[in-house]
């Protein structure tokens, strides 16, 4: 699964839906430096783990819809839609809302000998917002 598009593909459908954290050291290099929508500016891999485990312990059901993906030497682009039952835990500050939440957001990626080295993630956060808020 060396092709980047495959890659950034399996990220959000094994790593991010699924919520298979064993797959962190398969498709991300050991020392990943990530910048998010949220305000995270991390490194490494037990610091991603972290992060993953924080917003999906906040859904039930958590789905990442790649819509449009651009990949080019080593780079790739994808577009996605995020949505969940946001029900199991807080997020963002909020608490259980009980409510189907979905957002879009775009993710820029750089791999290195097959893993992603480095990520740089936006997310609609007033649209966000508006619905924890709603």
């Amino acid at each position: 699964m060396s092709e980047p598009a495959a890659i950034v593909r399996a990220f959000y459908a094994e790593l991010w839906e699924k919520g298979d954290i064993g797959q962190l050291p398969v498709l991300m290099h050991e020392d990943v430096a990530f910048q998010g929508t949220f305000g995270q500016v991390m490194r490494g891999l037990d610091a991603f783990e972290a992060y993953v485990r924080s917003v999906r312990e906040a859904f039930s059901v958590y789905r990442c819809e790649v819509r449009d993906l651009v990949a080019e030497e080593g780079k790739v682009a994808a577009r996605v839609g995020f949505s969940g039952t946001h029900d199991a835990g807080p997020f963002l500050g909020h608490p259980p809302s009980g409510r189907h939440l979905a957002w879009e957001g775009v993710g820029f990626f750089t791999l290195e000998d097959g893993r992603i080295r480095h990520l740089w993630v936006m997310g609609d956060m007033l649209g966000l917002t508006g619905q924890l808020q709603a």
